[in-house]
């Protein structure tokens, strides 16, 4: 029996991927998908090589409503798909190989095709920063290759690796080890892609080769020791490098909660809660890293406030306090808030490049609060927001334990910034305390 155009028409795509024979016994099936993209297709199922030892591949035969639009094209493919197999017969060459002018132009995909399809899959898939990276490299892969590289040419497997290599020892030799393994996993995710959709039949990306990583060593985030603090709090006062009063009140509050940097920036008014005089930080927070993998729910970050603090939200409620982001930015492009790289970026201009970074800053804090403040280890790293995955040491407790001996820390941590050289000066203008 035959399926009709008419039936087709009235197909509804569901959640679960549905197959149907076109034409019994033909090998010939109709595949609707609804994710990544609502699509309607035929493609030919066919041992190959003949006999046993063969192995069922699928050959993509078109798309419904661009190559087939009515009953006749309809007919016209059940008769090519005939063809195709007779061909592959007679050669004993693999059906995808068939060109015909009048079978359906899958065989002109492009990278750039591959690419569109696997981005629309992540973007319903993964987080608004996870989707940005891999849109990012997706990019850089293009821009390699080339968009209009057929795909075509990774159908051979030793073709298809030598390409995949010869991008990665590109990158490698420029001394982007991580980039170009990561790049790797990309491409490996959408051949995987074009794979379930018919459009490829190997994954040459799929083998992690044995140089990848190598000569890659991790590298350390710069830190200074706790008498190198009074100059850094100098060249912060001085602001050498004329940072905007935002980036300057930013940097400040950093140094203050020892929040991660991907936290700091996405703060939002309504999360400091002023009956526990706290702020509140989600857990589903980007850059907040609360899973504890023994447990089965996250937990809030909860920073105590200071009066250190409080003067510096005091300027920061002149400048964005009627917003939703306390480091609202109408300059950046990919976020309304200030970028996470900001405070690394401000800390270089001031003249700290590769003498601290931003998550350097939180080591100081560890070292110092045990050190000079005497406050357990377990305090200090429960409050800058550690969790200890493996051992389960902190994240065994409760979000609340410990939440006065918190609070002490960071009335300590904050005094002794101040005692360091940090200005508690207003640095906002005149005019916005005046508006």
């Amino acid at each position: 029996m035959t399926i009709k155009f008419s039936e087709i028409k009235k197909i509804e795509p569901k959640i679960k991927r549905q197959k149907r024979s076109v034409s019994d016994g033909s090998g010939l099936y109709l595949v609707v998908e609804k994710l990544p993209s609502k699509c309607i297709r035929f493609e030919g199922s066919f041992r190959y090589p003949r006999g046993r030892s063969g192995k069922t591949c699928t050959v993509p035969m078109g798309i419904y409503s661009r190559d087939v639009t009515s009953q006749k094209d309809l007919n016209h493919l059940i008769i090519k798909w005939t063809e195709v197999k007779n061909w592959s017969n007679e050669t004993g060459k693999h059906p995808s190989l068939f060109k015909s002018k009048d079978v359906p132009d899958t065989y002109n995909l492009t990278l750039k095709d591959l690419f569109s399809t696997y981005t629309e899959f992540i973007q319903q898939t993964c987080k608004e920063t996870t989707w940005k990276d891999r849109q990012n490299k997706v990019k850089q892969i293009l821009n390699y290759f080339g968009e209009d590289q057929p795909l075509s040419d990774f159908e051979d497997l030793k073709k298809g690796r030598q390409l995949v290599l010869g991008m990665m020892e590109k990158w490698e030799a420029n001394g982007h080890q991580v980039h170009a393994g990561r790049c790797r996993s990309i491409l490996k995710k959408a051949f995987n892609l074009g794979i379930d959709k018919g459009w490829i039949l190997n994954n040459p990306a799929a083998i992690k080769p044995e140089t990848e990583g190598v000569g890659h060593t991790k590298k350390s985030n710069p830190t200074i020791h706790w008498d190198e603090v009074p100059e850094l709090m100098t060249s912060i006062s001085q602001n050498s490098c004329d940072g905007t009063v935002l980036t300057q009140l930013a940097l400040k509050l950093y140094l203050m909660t020892c929040t991660r940097v991907g936290v700091l920036v996405r703060l939002e008014w309504d999360w400091f809660d002023s009956s526990s005089d706290m702020w509140v930080i989600p857990a589903s927070t980007t850059g907040l890293k609360r899973k504890l993998s023994n447990q089965s729910k996250d937990y809030d970050h909860l920073i105590p406030a200071t009066p250190e603090m409080h003067q510096v939200m005091d300027d920061l409620r002149l400048i964005t306090g009627y917003q939703k982001y306390v480091f609202l930015s109408h300059e950046g492009k990919n976020y309304p808030h200030l970028s996470p790289s900001t405070i690394n970026t401000y800390l270089k201009r001031l003249g700290w490049h590769r003498k601290l970074t931003a998550h350097g800053w939180r080591d100081v804090a560890v070292t110092a609060g045990q050190e000079v403040g005497d406050f357990a280890l377990d305090i200090i790293k429960r409050q800058i927001g550690h969790t200890d995955h493996k051992q389960g040491a902190i994240g065994a407790y409760d979000n609340t334990q410990f939440l006065d001996k918190r609070r002490e820390f960071l009335e300590w941590w904050n005094k002794e910034l101040v005692n360091q050289g940090m200005s508690m000066r207003s640095v906002v203008p005149i005019e916005a305390e005046e508006s």
